[in-house]
């Protein structure tokens, strides 16, 4: 009998290194710290001693849940081609948006993604917005994605040449998504699925960070120039540990876990992964108000204080194109970011075999450029966990909303081959040639 192909070079190659690869595929890169996370994460955590009572039933709540699905491909001319499609659905009524077009940018295939994966964070905001206003009444809406890390896009003229001024737009249709849903009082929910952030741990980070240097042996002056590396790090980790290089040839041991939270700081540990090696038991961590990185924190500040002289830094093409009567209208969007809500996040952890959820919420009476580092913020849960804990259905299905909006959005690459695009060359009277990436071959 014929064993698969590769099937021997593949035990092969995992054998030697068995346990080093088991420990990478089930909790992760080895941390150094942590017996100190260990020692911190039970003051953030709050155990659940009975899903059974958090949750409602269905009837009980009403629930719209918002998501997006795209198709692109490069065409033979060098344009990308994309369809992205956008439902909002409560109980048996939905809505539906879908864009398509063709772009041209010098950016490369990371402006192209970031370019796409804007326009369907946007074709959200605007799905849920056309729903409510359309007179589809929630009292929750959950969108599939965190809400922080969209708020934290640098609003910068876009690379694509045919839409400089997406993100713009994109702040403006967030704001009247948010502010629709503070008006009428509906909960706004962002639901991550191993989420990449992470702002948990960098908390976690900081606390033992400034642990280690009240008591670490080292003169004033040296304390003093190294309580602002940790941010620095944050901003700019090669940098940042190139400065800390000179105060570990002086004070060498003194150091050493101040430069292992430095190592631990630049690596991409999630925090998804923290929950899952020190949870003990299925739960939640307190909430964060997170604040903007740096860079973000910088831009903001600069919008803020002359949005005018932002606008025209910033979108040098757009106003070369357009010349200067853009600029007012661009700079009260500009102007208009600082003052968006912060946002409280958590993680939920409501099967020990599961990996965590993200949430996201707005703190209507916090502004994000005021938030500074990460913090701990009191926030009421109950409800938040009443709609997460009814929607959980078990280790294949986070949550049922969101499942069943994904199942009914998905964008099949057989729909686009053999509906749209069949359409588009009837509407054309020609056939399209797409880029050599599109694979023309089928496998079985």
């Amino acid at each position: 009998m014929l064993m698969p192909e590769f099937l021997d070079e593949f035990a092969a190659s995992l054998v030697p290194k068995k346990d080093a690869l088991k420990e990478k595929v089930l909790k992760g890169t080895p941390n150094p710290l942590a017996d100190r996370f260990r020692e911190k994460f039970p003051s953030f955590w709050v155990g659940i001693s009975d899903l059974a009572k958090l949750g409602a039933s269905l009837a009980e709540l009403s629930v719209m849940a918002v998501d997006s699905s795209v198709y692109s491909n490069l065409l033979s001319t060098g344009g990308v081609f994309y369809v992205v499609r956008s439902l909002a659905v409560c109980r048996d009524k939905e809505h539906k948006r879908l864009e398509s077009d063709v772009f041209f940018s010098k950016g490369g295939s990371v402006a192209e993604r970031e370019f796409i994966s804007v326009k369907m964070e946007m074709l959200e905001f605007q799905v849920a917005i056309d729903a409510l206003k359309g007179g589809l009444g929630c009292g929750t809406i959950l969108i599939d994605g965190s809400l922080f890390g969209r708020l934290v896009h640098v609003p910068l003229e876009s690379k694509v040449e045919e839409d400089r001024l997406v993100l713009l737009d994109y702040f403006r249709v967030y704001r009247e998504l948010l502010d629709l849903c503070r008006t009428n009082n509906i909960r706004l929910i962002g639901v991550a699925k191993e989420s990449r952030s992470t702002s948990f741990r960098d908390f976690l980070l900081s606390l033992i960070f400034r642990e280690e240097l009240e008591k670490a042996e080292i003169d004033d002056d040296a304390t003093r120039m190294l309580k602002p590396l940790f941010m620095e790090v944050v901003d700019n980790a090669t940098e940042g540990l190139h400065k800390f290089e000179r105060f570990r040839q002086k004070y060498g041991e003194k150091l050493e876990t101040i430069g292992l939270v430095f190592e631990e700081l630049a690596r991409s540990r999630p925090d998804y992964q923290v929950v899952m090696n020190f949870a003990g038991s299925v739960g939640y961590t307190k909430p964060l108000l997170l604040g903007p990185s740096p860079r973000l924190a910088r831009r903001l500040e600069e919008s803020r204080s002359d949005a005018k002289a932002y606008v025209r830094k910033n979108f040098p093409n757009t106003l070369r194109e357009k010349g200067k009567g853009f600029v007012d209208e661009a700079a009260q969007v500009i102007a208009s970011i600082p003052d968006f809500p912060a946002i409280a996040s958590f993680y939920v952890l409501f099967d020990r075999r599961d990996s965590p959820i993200r949430i996201d919420i707005p703190c209507w009476e916090r502004k994000l450029i005021d938030v500074g580092w990460h913090k701990p913020v009191p926030v009421d849960l109950q409800d938040v966990l009443k709609v997460l804990a009814t929607g959980y259905c078990g280790l294949d299905c986070h949550n049922l909303w969101l499942k069943n909006v994904d199942e009914r959005v998905r964008l099949k690459k057989k729909t686009v081959d053999n509906i749209y695009v069949p359409y588009m060359e009837k509407l054309f009277g020609e056939k399209i040639i797409r880029g050599r990436s599109y694979r023309r071959v089928r496998f079985p």
